[in-house]
C-alpha cells in the first residue's frame, strides 16, 4: 500500500510501521493515517472554498449596496425596494456558505 504523504525515514521497517507492530499492524495502521491525511485534504478544500464564497459574497453584497443607494436617490420607497433586493442577495450569499459547514 503506498502512501499519501512520505513519512521520515528513521526507526521504520520496510513496511513503515514502528517497531513492535505485527506486518497486518503496520498495513492498518498506514491505511488509517492514509484516511486521516485525505480528510484532511479534504476538510482544507471545503475551508478554502468557503472562504473564497464568503469574501466573494461580501464584495457583491457592499456592490449592491451601494448600486441601490445611487438608484433610490433619495426615494425613500425605491430605497426599501433596492436595498430589499441587496439584502436578500446578501441573505443568500450567507446560506451558501453555511452550506459548507455540513
Amino acid at each position: 500500500m503506498t502512501e499519501l504523504i512520505p513519512r521520515p525515514s528513521g526507526k521504520l521497517t520496510p513496511y513503515n510501521a514502528p517497531e513492535g507492530f505485527s506486518r497486518s499492524e503496520g498495513k492498518a495502521l498506514q491505511r488509517r493515517q492514509n484516511a486521516e491525511v485525505a480528510n484532511g485534504f479534504v476538510t482544507a478544500a471545503r475551508v478554502q472554498a468557503a472562504g473564497y464564497v464568503a469574501a466573494t459574497g461580501m464584495h457583491l453584497s457592499a456592490m449592491l449596496s451601494r448600486e441601490a443607494e445611487f438608484q433610490a436617490n433619495g426615494d425613500p420607497r425605491a430605497a426599501d425596494r433596492l436595498n430589499y433586493i441587496a439584502d436578500s442577495f446578501a441573505e443568500y450569499a450567507a446560506w451558501e456558505v453555511r452550506r459548507f459547514q455540513r
